[in-house]
Formats: C-alpha cells, structure tokens, sequence
C-alpha cells in the first residue's frame, strides 16, 4: 500500500519539477523578447525625434523663403493684369455621360458674382 503511493508522489514531483523548469525558461524567453522589444522601441523613439528635428528644420519659413527666391519665379502681379469677374469668360458646361451631381443654382451664385464683380470693376476702374 505504501509501495503505490510512493511512486504516485515520486510521478508528482516529477511533473512540477518539469513544470516548474520549463516556466523558468518560458519566463527568460519572454523577458529577452521584453528587452529586445523595449530595445526596438527606443531608438524608433530616437528615430522619430530625429525626423522631427529634420522636418523642422525643412519646413523653416527661412529656409523655405530662400528655396522659393532660388527656384522660383515669382513676382509681384502687376494691377494691369487684374480683372472683375465679369469679365472673365464662363466655361461651358457639358453633359455628364451617366453621371449627375445636383444641379448648381445659377440665381443663388449670380447675385454673389454681380456684388463682386462690381466691386472688383470699381477697384479695377479706380485704379486707371
């Protein structure tokens, strides 16, 4: 009676050993994926401060105004080449094949045009 349960313990305390080891090493595995993973996170962080710091730097209104006066060509719109609203040539507009938005309201934007349009043309014409 005594032989069984000796062997039932000896079984049992074989089993949490390889328990208790395989934890052991399963908890070391995990805290070196722990470790790398904070390793990676650190210089993304590193990464992502250095990339602020270039973007900052690109985005300069400095630096930005010297690009724009070295390769651009811009210069100031002479009054002369202002012109009302009016003035300016409407594009037709054709028929969709299929596709149809909701139809703009001509009356709505005409009377915003004609208060702009005068007011440009008076600014236009005051300035000859």
């Amino acid at each position: 009676m005594m032989r069984p349960l000796y062997i039932a313990a000896f079984v049992v305390a074989v089993m949490l050993t390889y328990g208790l080891y395989s934890m052991k090493y399963e908890v070391q595995r995990l805290e070196s994926k722990l470790l790398s993973l904070q390793t990676g996170l650190r210089s993304e962080r590193e990464a992502v401060q250095v990339l602020r710091a270039e973007w900052s730097y690109l985005n300069s209104p400095e630096r930005l105004q010297k690009l724009a006066a070295r390769h651009l060509e811009l210069t100031p719109v002479s009054l002369h080449r202002l012109a009302a609203l009016d003035r300016l040539p409407l594009k037709e507009i054709l028929p969709d094949s299929g596709k149809r938005g909701p139809e703009p309201n001509p009356s709505a934007s005409k009377t915003s045009w004609n208060k702009t349009s005068s007011r440009n043309a008076a600014i236009a014409d005051g300035d000859r």
